[in-house]
């Protein structure tokens, strides 16, 4: 049993380590959920004098847990956002309309940006500054319930593809430097928006990977002393 005990808490310190290996100083780590809301085409804009972030572009796909349901109506897909030169989000919204499932063109999802320093609040980078993430709390839309109601997280992962595109300026790391996706080939971005599991069924996902873990662990322990009975 020692050595039981030994091998679950090493899958506990892996399972945690491989959650923290996955960021980095300007990411945060974002467990995306269902339903979530899919743009693309996403115009990305920011200007470093004022501190306007804005990506803009059109409502593609709604799935919910159920499966993907469509968009029927595609409409202004949106996320604005106020960060400062020192990489702060000072306030920020988002905005998503469109028609899904046959229903009529209406606003789909409005939420609140969480406010705050870059690696807490919201994050960037994948190696090539190409990767935006964002928090926020649900605050209305007609699938306000579908994404758990008022005041419910959400996250969002935004890319905004600068790489490969003429005209383009990119996003060096800098705050304090203007960007814009806007080349000759045009906004390429594209952007998920999604609900967030709450704090225990994570937590409940990873105990079920020990409990696994545990049980595999067992039966080898039950097999050595089983053999080692017959020797």
């Amino acid at each position: 049993m020692k050595t039981l005990r030994i091998l679950v808490l090493f899958s506990m310190v892996s399972l945690v380590a491989n959650q923290q290996s996955k960021a980095s100083l300007t990411d945060i780590i974002l467990n995306p959920g269902l339903p979530d809301l899919t743009g693309s085409s996403m115009n990305v804009n920011y200007t470093a004098g004022s501190g306007a972030f804005v990506a803009s572009g059109s409502t593609t796909d709604y799935n919910t847990s159920g499966g993907d349901v469509g968009v029927t109506t595609f409409d202004s897909y949106i996320l604005s956002a106020t960060i400062n030169n020192g990489g702060n989000l000072t306030s920020g919204t988002l905005t998503i309309k469109g028609g899904v499932g046959g229903g009529s063109d209406v606003t789909l999802l409005t939420g609140s940006l969480i406010t705050g320093a870059a690696g807490t609040a919201f994050g960037y980078g994948d190696g090539a500054n190409e990767l935006f993430q964002f928090l926020f709390t649900v605050s209305g839309g007609s699938l306000e319930s579908a994404f758990g109601g008022s005041g419910a997280a959400g996250g969002i992962i935004l890319s905004a593809e600068f790489a490969g595109n003429p005209g383009d300026t990119p996003f060096t790391g800098s705050w304090a430097s203007s960007f814009n996706n806007n080349g000759i080939n045009g906004p390429n971005g594209v952007i998920d928006s999604f609900a967030v599991p709450e704090p225990s069924s994570i937590l409940s996902s990873i105990l079920c990977s020990i409990l696994l873990v545990a049980a595999g662990v067992s039966r080898l322990v039950a097999r050595r002393r089983l053999n080692a009975s017959r020797a």
